[in-house]
């Protein structure tokens, strides 16, 4: 949306723990709360935008899929997927930030 276009301006009182969390879902959405909260206000759902960190995870399972199995891939797939979720719950990081192939 425009913000542009948004003349009016509206309140609206919460806790601070719904502060809290209306802030972490516009940030996990990638958009202010403002928007979040009018997104959701119109009929909306903003969908979660997953970290780059996620996709680098992906990347390492898929080369270790294509590793014969063994005890060590199996063992480096489970730390993979111990770091992904990590991610995803907590906020983590990617331990190695690869450069991307391609793009800006």
């Amino acid at each position: 949306m425009n913000t542009k276009t948004h003349t009016k301006r509206m309140e609206v009182r919460v806790t601070e723990q719904q502060k809290a969390a209306i802030r972490r879902k516009a940030k996990a959405c990638g958009v202010s709360p403002s928007e979040y909260l009018r997104q959701r206000a119109l009929g909306y759902a903003p969908k979660a935008v997953l970290p780059d960190a996620f996709f680098v995870c992906c990347e390492r399972l898929d080369r270790l899929c294509r590793k014969p199995f063994s005890r060590e891939v199996n063992e480096a797939a489970l730390a993979v997927l111990r770091e992904m979720n990590s991610i995803l719950t907590k906020g983590g990081e990617a331990d190695t930030w690869p450069p991307p192939d391609s793009g800006p």
